[in-house]
């Protein structure tokens, strides 16, 4: 059977029975959640400061204060304590957040990359995507990453001269579309 007043219960709770705090929180979470909420806290914020008041019962435990046998009325104090600091701390954020320096215009990422997905680039993606992997990997080796031509044949298993003729003919390709499509050897652009 429950003890009828917090007093009792607070007992158990000193004697170490969880469930005994799992009682009082029951009694008294609503009101206390509704003090905060009337206090000017969103729901989820309201929420918050709810649990943060019964840690504060909980870090307190020895040295609460009973009226009339009952927690209620010291729960709310701390729940306007726990309401200012709180108000108090987002205060001090936003002043904070505001002295800091704005950043300077950055441009937007997206329209970076639209614009290096011009019809040079396409171009390129289309030449590459037809022709063989070898002859890709070749092109990125060399045009990309900056190897000769001798370090991206050994890089694939293919002779210096293979690799020097398929270069040729996917170069013969590129200029056919556009002239200035034209990769060289060890380019990194």
């Amino acid at each position: 059977m429950e003890p009828v007043d917090d007093r009792g219960v607070w007992q158990q709770v000193l004697a170490g029975d969880g469930d005994a705090f799992g009682i009082v929180w029951d009694r008294h979470r609503d009101r206390v959640f509704r003090r905060l909420l009337s206090a000017g806290n969103t729901p989820s914020d309201a929420e918050d400061l709810t649990a943060a008041v019964f840690l504060e019962l909980w870090r307190k435990r020895t040295g609460v204060r009973f009226v009339d046998g009952s927690l209620l009325p010291w729960l709310l104090v701390t729940a306007q304590n726990v309401h200012r600091n709180a108000s108090r701390a987002r205060r001090r954020y936003r002043s904070f957040l505001e002295r800091i320096p704005r950043p300077e215009h950055a441009p937007d990422p997206a329209e970076l990359i639209a614009e290096k997905d011009s019809a040079r680039t396409r171009r390129v993606r289309e030449v590459l995507g037809a022709a063989r992997e070898q002859d890709r990997h070749l092109a990125v080796l060399t045009a990309l990453e900056g190897f000769t031509i001798r370090e991206a044949a050994a890089a694939i298993g293919i002779s210096e001269p293979a690799a020097k003729m398929r270069l040729s003919r996917l170069r013969a390709r590129l200029s056919s579309s556009s002239p200035d499509l034209t990769p060289t050897e060890g380019s990194a652009s």
